[in-house]
């Protein structure tokens, strides 16, 4: 198993009507984002499931077989369709989507424009630093930089809470990324938490996945229970 990730924002308001709205650009659909029926109780908290879909304009050369043409055609860029789900708990603020943090950031960059939709969000403003000193093992750091002609660092090993230019990025508030090892839900797994939204499980979640029915949210949910940021 790969790893799994969830994208994270606290939301200030996230007002969706029934059914499904659709989000249009240039009069063409790219996607859309449907309330359903279902919600959702875990550690006391309540999520409402909302379906959600977002075309990507892949830009990449690909060779297409041509029926009517008999023959592969060459393409510089394709679109392809991305489905998830969407949670969301309107007493803890919080908006959980299963999919990758680019995905998350155009949707959700492109239901905020949608008139008559009322929704505000921010990114989670992890405390690094302080979860980096949690962890039994820190085995990853990334920070901007200002070298030149350097735009980011990122430092792995064992022991990188000891190195001299992460230690300052963790002290200065200034990494976006770390990667260590947590005690989660019974046992120890190595996840990544980074500033722009994003929670990651390197260590497989079979051991509880066939019991719980999105477990990934579940991690999620555990993951900000165990560093402080959910109670």
């Amino acid at each position: 198993m790969g790893a799994t990730s969830i994208s994270v924002r606290q939301v200030q308001q996230f007002d969706i009507p029934d059914g499904k709205t659709d989000i249009t650009k240039a009069n063409v659909t790219i996607g859309s984002i449907s309330k359903t029926s279902k919600t959702l109780n875990i550690e006391n908290k309540t999520f409402v499931k909302f379906k959600g879909s977002y075309t990507k304009t892949i830009d990449d050369e690909i060779l297409v077989y041509n029926l009517e043409a008999d023959e592969y055609q060459q393409y510089e860029k394709y679109q392809k369709a991305f489905e998830f789900d969407i949670f969301y708990s309107s007493s803890d603020q919080l908006l959980f989507l299963s999919t990758t943090t680019p995905i998350a950031k155009k949707f959700l960059k492109e239901l905020e424009k949608i008139d008559g939709l009322e929704i505000r969000y921010t990114s989670l403003k992890f405390d690094l630093k302080t979860i980096s000193n949690m962890m039994p093992q820190t085995k990853g750091v990334s920070f901007n930089s200002n070298d030149a002609g350097v735009s980011s660092k990122s430092f792995s090993g064992d022991e990188v809470d000891v190195n001299d230019e992460a230690i300052e990025a963790l002290d200065n508030d200034e990494a976006t990324k770390i990667i260590g090892t947590l005690d989660i839900l019974g046992k120890s797994r190595t996840i990544m938490l980074t500033q722009s939204g994003t929670i990651l499980s390197f260590t497989s979640l079979t051991d509880f996945s066939d019991q719980k029915e999105y477990p990934m949210l579940e991690f999620a949910i555990a993951t900000l229970i165990k560093i402080g940021m959910l109670h």
